[in-house]
Formats: C-alpha cells, sequence, structure tokens
C-alpha cells in the first residue's frame, strides 16, 4: 500500500511538472517539448546549432512569434522587428521575463537589469541617465578612434588569411569601447598580437563565458556552477579588483576633476551617486534609500560592461553579415557616403545627415 502511495505521488508530481514547466501555453506556436529538456534535444542546441539557426529555422516554421523551452525555462520569440521596438517602447506594459529577473540575478543580484519594484526605481533613477544621447555624443570621437583601430587591423593582415571570425572581432571592438568609457580603462582588445595578454581583458572574457551557461541552465545548476567553477571565481575576483581600484582612484580626484569627467565617463558618474553613509543608507526601507552603495555601483559597473558587449557586438556582426549579402544596399550607403562628404572625417551632423543610413 506504502509503495502504492510512493508510486502515485510521483505521478501526479510528473504530470503536474510536465504540465507547468514543459507544455505549450497562451495558443503560441511551437514545438511541444520534451520532459527536462524542453526543445534543445529537438532543434539540435545540444549538438552544437547556434541560437541564431535554430531561431531562424522556429521562425519559417511557427511565424514571428513562438515559444521554445531551454530546459524547464520558456521563451517567447519576438523577431518582427516592429513588435521588438513596440514592446520597448511600452516598458509600463511589457516587465522584464523571467529569463533576466531570475537566470541573471545569479550572475548580477543588484544590477539594475534584474531588479523589479522600488530597487529598480533608485537604480534607473540613476543609471537610466546614463546612455542617453547626450553620453554618447560625449564619446563619439572615441567610438570613432576605436573603430579606426580595427579597420586598421583589418587592412593590414595578410591576403593569405581569408577567414576572419567577425563576432569575435565585434566583441573585441565593443569591449574596447566599454572599457574607455565605462572604466576609462585601455583593455587592450585591439592588440593584434595577443588581446587576451590583459588580465582584466582575459577575466571579462572568462566572466562572459558563464553568461551563456547561466542563461540556459536551470537556476540550481547556475547557482552551482558560480560557486564551484574555480575559472569563474577567479575571473570575479579579478574583475571586482580592478574595479575597486578604479573606484579608489576616482575617489581621490579633485571634486573639480570629477565634475569634469562625468560627462563622458560611466564610474565618474556612478562614483558620485555613492551613498555617504551606508549603514545608516541600509536601515531605511527601500522607498527612501537615496543613492548607490559600493557593492551595487561594482554590480552596475558589471553588468553595463557585459550588456553592451553582447548585445550591441551581436547588432554589429549580424549588420555586416547582412550587409555582405546585399551589395546593392551597400552601393547605395557608398553613395550617400560620398554625397556627403566623401572621404572627411565621420562628425555626429553628417551621421545625422545620413538619411538611407538611418
Amino acid at each position: 500500500m506504502l509503495i502504492l502511495l510512493i508510486f502515485s505521488v510521483i505521478i501526479l508530481l510528473i504530470v503536474y511538472i510536465k504540465n507547468k514547466y514543459f507544455t505549450l501555453r497562451d495558443h503560441i506556436l511551437g514545438l511541444s517539448p520534451h520532459f527536462l529538456f524542453g526543445n534543445v534535444i529537438q532543434s539540435g542546441f545540444v549538438y552544437g546549432r547556434s541560437r541564431a539557426q535554430i531561431f531562424e529555422e522556429y521562425k519559417q516554421r511557427y511565424g514571428d512569434i513562438f515559444q521554445f523551452f531551454f530546459g524547464p525555462i520558456r521563451l517567447i520569440v519576438v523577431s518582427n522587428i516592429n513588435d521588438v521596438q513596440h514592446i520597448f517602447t511600452h516598458r509600463n506594459i511589457y516587465e522584464q521575463g523571467y529569463l533576466f529577473t531570475e537566470q541573471f540575478s545569479v550572475l548580477f543580484p543588484s544590477g539594475f537589469i534584474t531588479l523589479t519594484g522600488s530597487k529598480h526605481k533608485r537604480h534607473a533613477a540613476i543609471a537610466m541617465p546614463l546612455f542617453r544621447r547626450a553620453r554618447i555624443i560625449d564619446n563619439f570621437d572615441l567610438i570613432i578612434d576605436c573603430t579606426d583601430k580595427l579597420l586598421s587591423n583589418w587592412r593590414i593582415s595578410s591576403s593569405q588569411h581569408i577567414h576572419c571570425d567577425i563576432v569575435a572581432q565585434c566583441q573585441n571592438l565593443l569591449l574596447q569601447i566599454f572599457g574607455l568609457i565605462s572604466f576609462d580603462y585601455d583593455l587592450e582588445a585591439l592588440d593584434q598580437d595577443d588581446p587576451s595578454k590583459n588580465e582584466l581583458t582575459k577575466a571579462l572574457h572568462d566572466f562572459m563565458s558563464a553568461c551563456e551557461l547561466v542563461l540556459v541552465a536551470p537556476r540550481i545548476l547556475g547557482v552551482m556552477y558560480t560557486k564551484l567553477s574555480r575559472r569563474h571565481r577567479r575571473a570575479k575576483s579579478i574583475i571586482t579588483r580592478y574595479i575597486h581600484q578604479m573606484i579608489d582612484n576616482e575617489m581621490t580626484a579633485s571634486e573639480e576633476s570629477r565634475a569634469q569627467r562625468k560627462r563622458t565617463c560611466l564610474i565618474a558618474s556612478l562614483i558620485a551617486s555613492l551613498q555617504e553613509d551606508e549603514e545608516m543608507e541600509a536601515k531605511k526601507s527601500e522607498n527612501e534609500k537615496k543613492g548607490l552603495s559600493r557593492a551595487e555601483v561594482l554590480q552596475e559597473m558589471l553588468a553595463f560592461m557585459i550588456a553592451g558587449f553582447e548585445t550591441t557586438s551581436t547588432a554589429l556582426a549580424w549588420f555586416i553579415h547582412f550587409m555582405s549579402k546585399y551589395p546593392h544596399v551597400q552601393q547605395k550607403i557608398k553613395e550617400e557616403l560620398i554625397k556627403t562628404g566623401g572621404e572627411q572625417d565621420l562628425t555626429l551632423n553628417r551621421l545625422d545627415s545620413l538619411v538611407y543610413l538611418d
């Protein structure tokens, strides 16, 4: 009788888990997931197929909106650019998904991208102004210089070298740009000899390698990996040491210097938001707190670096890929560039005048 009861409980538990975590819902199309594994076996993800290949196939089969299961994690994938724009411009309707608030909180427990409620509002009041157009404009020349360096590297590379990993090259470019803008630190990511010889650059790459694992693995496995992985813990320790050093260097600068640097450097802006008395602020309710603690500043710096590096470099790599497929679009862009100044240096006003490119 006891064995039968235990067996019945196990069966009911399996049925409950299957219905809750491994069942298509909300009338959105998708492939019915396997128990425990979701769609990762059916789609070929575990055999090395990239997410881009899988999502392209699913888009052709199910349309612009479909469901996909990374194990127990249910994703609603939206690929139509108009739908994506609507979601991002109506954040009052669409909350951050489970994937970010739960999965990425393993890596960034106090990061802006994983917070909700009053704590999110406190961080947003400080973080959002850092990415307004004016901030990008102030760093425009720096972005151009880094891009020119990458292009120079490509031009002087051997003609015998046919293969070029555009994704890795774009990642290095964005790593260099965000290092200078965020940290005011040269990560030497565009160094042709060996970009990984820089200790901080290598640590950031090692840390970012954990992001994809944490993204697709059950939360408990992500937590275990970050606690047990020697490589990850070493990378995080190095990054933390460097950021604390940068914070200390910024704190020793004169108020006049810091006020001037706030216009172009993210770390200078974040330092200005540091709480004067962390112990006193910690005793307040979340609605009463002001500014960020030192630990929160560190989390934001790391989250900004990873988020900006990954998303922007991916967009740039896809842009280059599609331009290679549509030479007539390339030609129109070239004609517009010639018409607006030929080989003259790219300026913000000139960039704004490129109607077709926009």
